[in-house]
């Protein structure tokens, strides 16, 4: 797990770790992959294993959140960003700026985790902890997924001159989580680079170590499971919000990629 100690404003984040960190007071400058960037409230930084996070200088009262875990935890994420930075030339911008309505979002997602996580250590039944670390990971993939989504939307093109390709696969995962729920045939995709979906195909898995069909079905499932986590929000509007064009179609969707009915998801502690 990464260590935080929020009166210092120290960070220690191993090379295993991806997830979430949040500046929610005081001040701070942070060499990110040995650029500078500075913090203060609301400053989020999405963390990765190829990412080296160093402190230069924070003021007394700086103070960290994190929604941070093992990066086995995110590897199911769609967006694919621990492994688009990877060792590829890929733009590795991974700071944004959070406004007041979005800090309280993250804090009701590290609320939530933490109140499982002291549940879970105070659970001695290996049955009822297994459940309990399981909505964990839930609630982490959830969180990483809302706020990685909310930073690839504003997140310009690549300035710098990469190869072709390279752009095309970055601007396929930024297009991707723009128009995943209007958008799920790699076809489309593949017209917007003018390239075959064969070829398209190719390009992607190379850079971004998944095929296009593998990330827009796994961004599908992850914001299926964000919606189905919500337990205010029917399966029917869970189809609709994705824009598939029954309940029944979303059903046989979700079962063929993840072995269960949205229905029997939620029954095995999809929800909050």
């Amino acid at each position: 797990m990464s260590v935080i100690n929020s009166q210092t404003g120290d960070i220690m984040i191993s090379q295993e770790m991806a997830g979430l960190l949040l500046c929610v007071e005081g001040n701070a400058n942070l060499l990110i992959n040995g650029a500078e960037h500075k913090f203060s409230r609301g400053s989020l930084c999405i963390i990765s294993p190829f990412l080296l996070v160093e402190i230069v200088s924070a003021s007394d009262n700086c103070k960290w959140e994190t929604i941070c875990d093992d990066k086995d935890v995110f590897l199911s994420l769609a967006i694919c960003v621990f492994d688009a930075i990877k060792e590829n030339n890929l733009p590795n911008n991974t700071c944004r700026k959070l406004d007041e309505k979005q800090i309280e979002e993250f804090m009701f997602f590290v609320d939530k985790i933490n109140e499982k996580q002291g549940m879970l250590d105070s659970k001695s039944d290996k049955e009822d902890s297994a459940l309990l670390r399981q909505n964990i990971t839930m609630l982490e993939q959830i969180a990483a997924m809302e706020f990685i989504t909310l930073h690839f939307q504003n997140l310009p093109l690549p300035s710098h001159k990469g190869s072709r390709n390279e752009n095309v696969a970055y601007n396929f995962i930024n297009s991707l989580n723009q128009n995943y729920s209007t958008h799920r045939d790699v076809g489309w995709y593949a017209k917007q680079a003018n390239l075959s979906p064969a070829y398209f195909t190719q390009i992607v898995h190379r850079y971004i170590g998944y095929t296009p069909t593998e990330c827009i079905k796994n961004m599908i499932i992850a914001k299926s499971k964000m919606l189905l986590s919500q337990p205010d929000v029917s399966i029917k509007e869970v189809a609709a919000k994705l824009n598939f064009p029954d309940q029944s179609s979303f059903f046989k969707y979700f079962k063929s990629c993840t072995g269960m009915s949205p229905s029997e998801y939620r029954e095995t502690g999809g929800g909050m």
